[in-house]
């Protein structure tokens, strides 16, 4: 039987950072008591898709990313509802500038 109790819809909290290099981009994303089955990721070179769900609560959302990544070569791990997903920039993080703080 369905569980009679609706689910939560949630904005999932992400973080979202580059290496030193400049050279990979690493998302991290909270979804506490989410299973491995109930998570979809969809990648593309400039955004991505995430929809899962636990007994209580389903996230959902579309991202942007700050620059080109290569979907095909991206790594995710969920790890006690910490799901981290690992990509490499297309390019590096080439035309990225850094703007003094006034």
């Amino acid at each position: 039987m369905d569980n009679p109790i609706p689910r939560l819809i949630k904005t999932p909290i992400i973080a979202m950072y580059h290496d030193d290099e400049h050279k990979n981009l690493t998302i991290e994303v909270e979804l506490p008591d989410v299973k491995n089955e109930n998570i979809t990721l969809v990648m593309h070179e400039n955004s991505f898709y995430l929809k899962a769900f636990s007994e209580s609560a389903e996230y959902l959302g579309s991202f942007f990313m700050d620059g080109p990544v290569e979907p095909d070569k991206a790594i995710a791990v969920n790890n006690n509802g910490m799901l981290t997903v690992e990509v490499p920039y297309k390019e590096g993080f080439l035309c990225a500038r850094n703007i003094p703080i006034e």
